[in-house]
């Protein structure tokens, strides 16, 4: 077993960094990341198979889940399950920092709105 520091390393955009866990510890069963949002929002999307873990780690945030919307302060988590269309947004002062964590791991399982 490893230890690895969950600090978030690779930009995906200029507001969004992300550090994958899922190979760096072996993971077979789920996949799991941590994410740095600044301000803003993620994009709207689905997972066809996959349900999802939301944990805040560090910020405030506002979860939208087909039609319900949920505040989350930091250590507060929320399930989402399969084919719930979902978009996290940042709506503290400063960055947002939160894990996710999706069971099972699969590969290419999110559709993303294209609105």
């Amino acid at each position: 077993m490893d230890i690895v520091h969950v600090a978030p390393t690779e930009s995906v955009s200029e507001k969004l960094s992300v550090r994958h866990l899922t190979d760096r510890l072996g993971l077979t069963q789920m996949r799991a990341n941590v994410f740095t949002l600044g301000e803003g929002s993620m994009t709207r999307h689905a997972h066809r198979e996959q349900e999802e873990l939301y944990v805040v780690l560090d910020g405030t945030a506002m979860m939208d889940v087909d039609e319900a919307r949920y505040k989350l302060g930091e250590r507060d988590a929320l399930a989402v399950p399969p084919r719930a269309w979902h978009r996290l947004t940042n709506v503290g002062v400063g960055p947002l920092t939160f894990l996710v964590v999706a069971a099972p791991p699969t590969v290419g399982d999110a559709e993303m709105d294209a609105g």
